[in-house]
């Protein structure tokens, strides 16, 4: 199983990780997705954030922007971070699942995605 967080505001990916507010745990299984849940992110640190992240057993983060030295964070505790993505949160799920991310109907405004 893998569980996926992804920042939401409203149904959709927020644009900014390091200032959301709530967490979307999806756990997913080769079939789907199989347990949804929230989680608040309301006033914690970067550093209580990524203690959240490794506690709930996140293996990826699908976000938006993200700053570098949040960034950094994340990815040194082995959680995989997917950033440039936005859209309606089911949608990006659907697309994970089928490894589109990369189409750029999924890519934030102005987001470059880098060269290969």
């Amino acid at each position: 199983m893998n569980r996926i967080a992804i920042p939401v505001y409203k149904s959709r990916v927020s644009p900014v990780f390091d200032s959301c507010t709530r967490l979307l745990l999806i756990d997913l299984n080769q079939n789907g997705d199989i347990d949804r849940k929230e989680i608040l992110f309301e006033g914690l640190s970067e550093i209580e954030r990524v203690k959240m992240l490794k506690k709930t057993g996140v293996r990826t983060v699908i976000c938006g922007g993200i700053s570098d030295g949040f960034y950094k964070m994340i990815s040194s505790s082995e959680i995989s971070v997917i950033i440039g993505i936005a859209g309606e949160v089911d949608q990006v799920l659907t697309a994970y699942r089928c490894n589109r991310l990369d189409e750029p109907c999924f890519y934030m405004p102005g987001y470059n995605k880098p060269a290969e």
